[in-house]
């Protein structure tokens, strides 16, 4: 098995970083299987999402990565490394030193989701936020720190797009979805997080062009809409580890907010319906 950590390889393991000992040990594992199946193609690996800011949760949140390579890899090898019990990491490919630039001038690779390898569509994370990521939270595990082009406003407008795009129909599907449901009964919990705690990640950066993660985004959200404060401190316990019971009341409340972000964000841009 080839070192994880060699001055050689240049090779870089900040043990005193800002991801925690759980995500370190899952990033740590996965660079060593990847050195496995791509050999000596692993230039850069760069951690981000939740682990870089500060909000992994052990066996509840996937680890995200950005994954610079030197050369063409077998795309059946790449993914192997992605299936598998316990198989927990995102990640984006890219070609070495494509990162110190503009997202828009990267080119097509491979990419993986929920244990899956694409090598057919361009990756949804070849985006502003990504590269905001990358600029100002990102953990290098291996290879120079990422010097890419953060373009805020860009990032902004991206943000404005995906709530108009993807999240709007989203929570109409989820409303007509909670409306035979009584309000204690039991509702997915998963998917209450994603829709309470995903809009308001896009509200934050649209309204401060910051990236933060989900349970910070759940805290400001909390405090600027204090009606929905007791929800979602309840999603945010159950994220968190916490034995609670996620209903659709909860559901609801989390439809809610993302309607106030869909309208507050609307006045902003003037972009979104």
């Amino acid at each position: 098995m080839p070192p994880i950590a060699t001055e050689s390889d240049n090779c870089r393991v900040p043990w005193a970083d800002m991801i925690d000992t759980a995500a370190r040990e899952v990033a740590l594992r996965f660079l060593s299987e990847l050195d496995e199946a791509a050999r000596g193609l692993v230039a850069g690996l760069h951690v981000v999402g939740s682990a870089a800011l500060e909000d992994y949760r052990a066996g509840h949140s996937d680890l995200d990565v950005v994954v610079e390579l030197s050369g063409p890899a077998d795309p059946a090898a790449l993914a192997a490394v992605h299936t598998g019990p316990g198989t927990a990491v995102e990640a984006l490919y890219v070609r070495a030193g494509e990162l110190n630039g503009r997202v828009e001038d990267v080119s097509d690779g491979p990419w993986a989701n929920l244990g899956v390898l694409n090598t057919t569509e361009r990756s949804f994370q070849l985006n502003p936020i990504t590269w905001l990521q990358l600029a100002s939270h990102a953990e290098t595990l291996r290879g120079p720190a990422p010097r890419p082009h953060a373009d805020v406003e860009a990032a902004k407008r991206f943000c404005l797009r995906n709530i108009t795009e993807y999240w709007a129909p989203v929570l109409d599907q989820a409303k007509e979805m909670l409306a035979p449901l009584a309000p204690d009964a039991d509702a997915n919990a998963k998917g209450v997080e994603w829709i309470a705690l995903g809009p308001p990640r896009l509200w934050h950066t649209v309204r401060t062009g910051e990236v933060i993660g989900k349970s910070q985004a759940g805290l400001a959200a909390a405090a600027h809409w204090p009606d929905l404060a007791a929800e979602l401190n309840d999603v945010l316990a159950a994220r968190s580890g916490q034995d609670v019971r996620l209903t659709a009341r909860h559901g609801n409340a989390a439809v809610a907010l993302g309607e106030r972000v869909v309208r507050e964000l609307s006045e902003v841009g003037g972009t979104v319906s």
